[in-house]
């Protein structure tokens, strides 16, 4: 009877020790700089066991709307100085205005934040496209929706108290690319959304902007028209 108590309490408490409660994700993100290029900083601090999370690592998977942009040439320099490491899934044009361009997707791989326990870091340098001038006001505003938060913990995560969330495949890093298992975890965000306000023109001002161009690009050219034929006669 003893031995059969023993029994059940050694399954117990190891069924105990499998079901470690899942991390839980607090994010907290926001729009540096002004103008049309901008920092976007995201921060994430891991809760859970210390045993289950001294080991993690932070995967933030971002769309970008339309109207923004990520610069690949500008990313690849980075990464080569080990600022930032961003893996784009889509191929981005960096000349194509707002109207003419697609939204595109990318992994963003978090660094440790040395000031703070279970703390991930991430600054992305964000470019706003040009926009089509607007008929009643002179800015329009691009919303930035939350990205994904995934999670990677090591060999034995997720811990079974994760199993209603989804699992992910994608890659361990930007070295060698190898995929490993990525946890799709909830999280509480601070704010919700992020919003950039983004100068525009008036449409209404659109013939005098014309007029403008026109008169100053014929004056131009009438003065370098003017320098090559004074310059010709002196030659002569």
């Amino acid at each position: 009877m003893n031995q059969l108590v023993w029994l059940a309490f050694i399954c117990i408490a190891s069924n105990s020790a499998n079901e470690s409660p899942c991390p839980e994700l607090l994010a907290r993100r926001g729009i540096l700089n002004k103008g049309y290029h901008r920092d976007l900083e995201t921060s994430v601090v891991v809760q859970g066991p210390a045993e289950l999370v001294k080991h993690c690592r932070v995967l933030i998977q971002e769309h970008i709307p339309s109207g923004l942009y990520l610069d690949p040439y500008q990313l690849s320099s980075l990464r080569h100085h080990n600022l930032t490491e961003v893996l784009l899934l889509t191929p981005v044009d960096v000349e194509a205005p707002e109207y003419l361009s697609r939204g595109h997707t990318a992994l963003v791989y978090t660094k440790p934040d040395p000031s703070c326990a279970h703390c991930y870091t991430s600054t992305v340098p964000l470019h706003i496209r040009y926009h089509r001038p607007a008929s009643q006001t002179d800015k329009v505003s691009i919303t930035l929706q939350n990205p994904k938060l995934l999670l990677n913990c090591g060999q034995d995560f997720p811990p079974t108290s994760c199993s209603p969330h989804s699992v992910t495949e994608a890659p361990c890093d930007l070295k060698d690319k190898e995929l490993c298992q990525w946890l799709d975890l909830p999280y509480t965000a601070d704010p919700n959304a992020l919003n950039l306000e983004v100068p525009v023109g008036l449409a209404e001002d659109g013939p005098i902007v014309c007029a403008v161009t026109l008169i100053v690009t014929l004056i131009c050219a009438g003065m370098i028209l003017g320098a090559v034929y004074r310059h010709g006669q002196r030659s002569v």
